[in-house]
């Protein structure tokens, strides 16, 4: 294969794979914006240093690899009595004049020992300014915020001392695709507001990484990377570092779009990544470490905040379905077969739907056309072999086994809520038309177009415009919120009826 030609299926397969494998960690170099030095813990002296450790403390890399750690004389104490004894730890020195420079130091803790990196300081922002910005974070009393209003203020408040061109929220869904859902751009570059990126724009590995360090910055994504000097000649684990050198790929991703600069930080729900905030410049543009530090406690006390309404919202919802389910059953309470029809008729509104139907005293009901009843027969027969759950939800229902051919205008989205899987047990069927849905990328997502260079490896897409896909083969999706819906009817049908 060579540079600039398209994609076999096989080739492209093999060429994402090696992408998730990269071992960024690994990569045995740092960005040049900073100097970083390994104390080892067994012998407590120092291991490996970055070649340009020179700029940021009083020793050559020649001097400092093989000095005992209490020789260090000249490095911030704190660093090593703040530090926690877990992987993953660190401790930091903002601003500390030791030296005949202003510079800001970070100790990392890891399984084999201790990772310290310098940078100049070059801003600051007063312990006064970051709670007055933390503030503004929070509602006020009297305002009634709804999810929109809590990331555009984020992002106005990040805005507020860092130095960027554009930031933004992006925002993750299950399959790990993302949407920008709320930004801040200075006028004149394109936004990305409402776009989406594929989930193979951040793969797995940087995601899981993500989630063991606070942020990530690359000051420059055409800087040449900086070498270390190690005494065992293997590249040190990189996982906790802020320095690590910047993924081939990545940077070329960045300059695609026009990026030197980028500083994201990831937010956490429950646990889970949730989304990132990206910032990008498009010169290279330095972020004080201190500012970064500001920026991820930020983040980071926003992810209370929402989480806290995220869980009234959640209860709001629980409370509302409670009472649309309390409706729904008390129309199946009446006696008699003129029930049956109100309750179809109230369960296709409640979960917005083309039609419905129930199987309930080995009869048949539908809030379709009676002529139907066959097709429904012959879809409750395919859908009666899928026994992975109580509940089945497809958004085309032609992904069914043996319904393939199923054409019926009103019946392409079907949700199926059973009791148990006995034959003669109610089941309740709710459809979904098909519905034409525009999806917005940011470029491009289909990667089997893309280019793969000198190298071997696949390239990232040169263009991140507006690119529309249109989809009117599928219906609506099922939401949390039908699911949600459709687990809490299910309870009360068992509680009615059995």
């Amino acid at each position: 294969m060579t540079k600039g030609t398209n994609l076999e299926t096989d080739d492209f397969n093999e060429l994402v794979a090696n992408c998730e494998n990269e071992a960024l960690h690994l990569s045995g170099q740092i960005q040049g914006f900073g100097g970083a030095f390994f104390i080892d813990n067994e012998s407590l002296t120092v291991t490996a240093a970055s070649e340009n450790i020179a700029e940021y403390c009083p020793l050559s890399v020649a001097q400092l690899v093989g000095t005992k750690v209490h020789d260090l004389t000249w490095l911030p104490l704190e660093l090593l009595y703040n530090l926690g004894i877990k992987a993953g730890n660190r401790a930091y020195a903002f601003n500390d004049n030791t030296t005949t420079a202003s510079l800001n130091y970070r100790s990392h803790r890891s399984d084999a020992g201790i990772l310290i990196e310098i940078e100049r300081s070059t801003a600051t922002v007063t312990q006064r300014q970051y709670l007055q910005l933390r503030a503004s974070i929070l509602p006020r009393i009297d305002a009634s915020w709804q999810e929109h209003d809590y990331w555009n203020q984020l992002i106005h408040t990040l805005d507020e001392f860092l130095p960027c061109e554009r930031i933004v929220l992006y925002r993750f869904n299950e399959h790990w695709s993302g949407e920008v859902v709320a930004e801040k751009v200075v006028t004149g570059l394109p936004p990305y507001l409402g776009l989406k990126f594929p989930a193979s724009d951040i793969p797995a590995i940087a995601r899981q990484m993500y989630y063991q360090n606070p942020s990530r910055y690359i000051a420059d994504s055409r800087q040449e990377a900086v070498n270390f000097l190690t005494q065992y000649g293997t590249p040190l684990d990189l996982t906790y570092s802020d320095l690590r050198s910047v993924s081939p790929l990545h940077g070329e991703y960045l300059q695609n779009m026009g990026v030197a600069t980028s500083f994201s930080v990831p937010i956490m729900q429950t646990g889970k990544l949730w989304g990132i905030i990206s910032c990008h410049h498009a010169t290279a543009t330095p972020i004080d470490a201190h500012l970064r530090y500001q920026a991820e406690s930020l983040v980071k006390y926003f992810s209370m905040i929402y989480s806290t309404y995220q869980s009234k919202k959640r209860l709001a919802l629980l409370t509302s379905l409670d009472d649309e389910v309390s409706v729904l059953a008390q129309k199946l309470r009446i006696q008699g077969e003129q029930s049956i029809p109100s309750f179809l008729h109230a369960a296709k509104t409640a979960f917005q739907a083309s039609g419905a139907a129930m199987y309930i005293n080995d009869d048949w009901h539908l809030c379709l056309p009676k002529a139907e009843q066959r097709l429904v027969r012959d879809i409750d027969n395919a859908c009666r072999h899928d026994t992975s759950d109580v509940l089945l939800s497809k958004q085309d229902i032609r992904e069914v086994d043996g319904l393939a051919s199923v054409s019926h205008e009103e019946v392409r989205g079907v949700m199926l809520i059973r009791l148990n899987f006995e034959l003669k047990s109610l089941r309740l069927y709710v459809f979904r038309q098909p519905e034409k849905q525009i999806t917005h990328w940011a470029g491009n997502p289909d990667k089997t177009i893309q280019k793969v260079n000198a190298h071997g490896v696949l390239s990232p897409r040169a263009s991140f415009e507006k690119w529309s896909e249109v989809d009117g083969e599928q219906s609506l999706p099922w939401s949390k919120r039908d699911l949600l819906l459709a687990k809490k009817l299910r309870a009360a049908l068992i509680r009615l009826l059995t």
